[in-house]
């Protein structure tokens, strides 16, 4: 289950780069931080459950990050 959501949030993100990367419309930003770190986040957790514990709290963290860059992304500058 974990996996499939990673490769729909991986999916989702490498679309959304693609469409901002070529249109050029930066709107679109905060919801690609948002899939980049929800698919980063679930590479952390499988990870962890593979007993890769420093490998999954650095990818766990990292997505942490980009997913409270996205909401103050959302919340200060829409």
């Amino acid at each position: 289950m974990l996996r499939i959501l990673g490769t729909v949030f991986s999916l989702a993100s490498f679309v959304l780069f693609t469409y901002v990367l070529v249109m050029q419309e930066f709107k679109w930003v905060e919801l690609m931080m948002l899939m980049a770190g929800l698919s980063i986040g679930i590479m952390g957790i499988e990870e962890i459950q593979r007993n890769h514990k420093g490998r999954g709290w650095l990818l766990l963290s990292a997505g942490l990050l980009w997913l409270y860059s996205s909401l103050q992304g959302f919340l200060f500058f829409h």
